[in-house]
């Protein structure tokens, strides 16, 4: 594709996208329908690249609404901000007092439901276009990867959702009802499985190096098999993953959020965020979101999802992973001319993984700057493998998994190459994260969950783990308990599994689109 067709799309799609305010239908139609567009394969890569920009949309990304509703309404991190009322949706959320009418979800189920359109789109027209059949069918299971992923994080955290597969228009939107979970479920497999002949990792050219992969297709499969308890299928696929050699760990855990290692042996899934022209939207705003709200490095970010102290006790002390999961008052990295400044935070620490040194700020100012999303790691599957080996009673083939992560995390340098002070430098040993070796299986499987929580730290999957995991609730009645805090204390098991459908959604259908319990 051209990229002055690319910077046409990301200015009609990406900035002016930014304002829309419709939600279930925030589809092209009215501006390029049938008759006038989707006529060629080069209109169709057009319309797909469209979806793709739907998950960066400027001062939306759903990178930013993945992690803070992932980890601020969870014990892993606190919403931080300047106040209470500084993005007064997420303390409410955190707090388990959210309201229909509250923007963080609504902004979830926009850009979601956003994403499925624009699939829907590619899906419904490449058929009928005219061009190369074999790159209409790949741009077809792209589309149907990025609308399994959009209705994966729908259902996961609405249940039930009305299910669209085909373009629509505003009116019809309004006659929509919620379709039952193992509907949606079926259609998130049945849109993955078809595109398990996509082009694996490292097939694609260079320039198309960022498209989803065979790999990204089963890795959302092995994740929805896993939130719906079907451990045989999940066992089957993450082996299709980890036999296929295509991914591999990194040598040290903090490479993965350095600028040397973007698209990874070890990515997965990653969201490119390169600038291209100061004129062109294409970076990321989501690290200024996270970074301290004091001036650190030459300017002040927001000051939003503040790892918590429970996080940092989740760790050993000698855990090389306490260094590229936390920044403390005092470090400072290779070019700047000042200390980090946590003052601000509510609980003393801020985001390793979304903060982005100066020298590294590429970019045309400090709102925009380039820096890729890492979305899922291999990691994350190895680890999900070895609960899936657990969970079919293969626990001594599960250990197999689980301590390939524990052994790059103990090999991990301790002592951050990117910062010139370091406050907090763990002090690894020889005995440092050994091997585990129980197989008992409702040990290891606690194991497993803690390992998962250490690794996957701050990247917005607790929520999902832990509602998996049926032990939300306990989890955070707990948290409250022992920090005496509001947070989690108001948990209302027949309540908070779920986030409450967008009034505005329901509103607009004359409440055809019921509420969840208890909202």
């Amino acid at each position: 594709m051209k990229k002055q067709l690319i910077y046409s799309l990301i200015l009609s799609l990406g900035i002016a996208g930014s304002g829309c305010s419709d939600l279930l239908d925030t589809t092209t139609y009215g501006q390029q329908t049938s008759e006038t567009f989707y006529k060629t394969d080069t209109q169709i890569g057009e319309a797909l690249t469209g979806a793709y920009l739907q998950l960066r949309v400027t001062w939306n990304e759903y990178a930013l609404d993945h992690c803070l509703i992932g980890d601020c309404t969870t014990d892993d991190a606190l919403k931080g901000g300047g106040s209470e009322g500084d993005m007064g949706e997420m303390y409410d959320m955190e707090q388990f007092i959210t309201q229909p009418s509250n923007a963080e979800v609504a902004r979830r189920w926009r850009l979601l439901y956003g994403l499925i359109n624009r699939a829907n789109d590619v899906i419904y027209y490449a058929p009928s276009a005219q061009g190369d059949s074999e790159l209409l069918e790949r741009y077809t299971n792209e589309a149907k990867v990025l609308r399994a992923f959009g209705y994966y994080f729908l259902v996961t955290s609405f249940g039930d959702v009305p299910l669209i597969t085909e373009p629509t228009t505003p009116d019809a939107v309004i006659t929509k009802t919620r379709t039952p979970k193992e509907k949606v479920y079926e259609l998130i497999i049945q849109d993955l499985t078809d595109a398990k002949d996509l082009p694996a990792k490292g097939e694609y050219p260079e320039s198309d190096q960022y498209r989803v992969t065979s790999g990204m297709a089963k890795a959302m499969l092995a994740k929805t098999y896993m939130f719906t308890y079907n451990y045989v299928e999940a066992e089957k696929v993450l082996k299709d993953i980890v036999d296929s050699k295509k991914y591999k760990l990194l040598p040290q855990y903090g490479f993965n959020w350095f600028k040397e290692y973007q698209n990874s042996s070890e990515s997965v899934f990653e969201i490119p965020n390169q600038m291209y022209s100061k004129n062109v939207a294409t970076g990321t705003n989501v690290p200024h979101f996270f970074t301290s709200r004091a001036a650190v490095a030459g300017y002040g970010g927001y000051g939003f999802h503040c790892p918590s102290q429970d996080l940092w006790n989740a760790y050993t002390a000698d855990d090389p992973r306490l260094t590229y999961v936390f920044t403390h008052t005092g470090d400072r990295y290779v070019g700047d001319n000042q200390d980090q400044d946590n003052s601000v935070s509510p609980t003393g620490y801020h985001d390793y993984k979304m903060t982005v040194p100066a020298v590294d700020k590429a970019g045309w100012d400090v709102w925009l700057i380039t820096y890729n999303i890492r979305f899922i790691r291999y990691a994350d599957i190895l680890l999900l493998y070895a609960e899936a080996l657990n969970e079919n009673n293969k626990s001594g083939d599960a250990l197999i998994y689980l301590n390939e992560v524990r052994k790059r995390a103990r090999e991990t340098d301790p002592v951050d190459p990117r910062r010139e002070k370091q406050v907090y430098i763990p002090a690894t040993t020889s005995n440092s994260l050994p091997d585990i070796t129980t197989t008992n299986k409702d040990e290891l499987r606690r194991i497993i969950w803690e390992e998962r929580r250490r690794e996957l730290a701050m990247e917005g999957w607790r929520r999902e783990d832990l509602i998996r995991q049926k032990r939300f609730g306990q989890v955070m009645k707990a948290f409250a308990t022992k920090y005496n805090t509001t947070k989690g204390a108001r948990f209302d098991e027949n309540r908070d599994y779920l986030l409450p459908i967008p009034q505005s959604e329901r509103d607009r259908t004359n409440n055809a689109i019921s509420q969840n319990p208890n909202y």
